[in-house]
């Protein structure tokens, strides 16, 4: 749940705490191997994420707004989920709004939920 709330200075502050959302089921499968699709549409009002791979392959996701990408190196964005591994939005950081992309190998499928 998004709250908005002011600071000792007067300045206005968004605080994430945990509420009775609706969570959106936006699971699937990976169309094209090798090709970034959306996840989950760039949203404002985004308090949380739960990921899944539930296939047999790696998947990655890019939580930045940019493709996601298999390449591992320091500056592409994307972070590696093994089969059956879950990612998660981190309870002690931002929960980014920007756009939510995924790559992997065509027919796997994921969970994703979003509240």
């Amino acid at each position: 749940m998004l709250l908005q709330v002011q600071d000792g200075q007067g300045t206005p502050q968004t605080v994430i705490t945990a509420g009775q959302e609706t969570v959106t089921d936006l699971s699937g499968v990976i169309t094209a191997t090798g090709g970034s699709q959306v996840l989950a549409s760039a949203s404002t009002g985004r308090s949380g994420w739960f990921f899944q791979n539930q296939g047999v392959n790696n998947m990655f996701i890019n939580e930045l707004g940019a493709a996601a990408t298999e390449v591992p190196a320091q500056d592409a964005g994307s972070i590696c989920v093994p089969p059956l591994g879950i990612l998660r939005a981190p309870a002690d950081a931002p929960v980014t709004v920007a756009q939510l992309n995924v790559v992997g190998t065509s027919g796997d499928a994921y969970v994703f939920h979003q509240w």
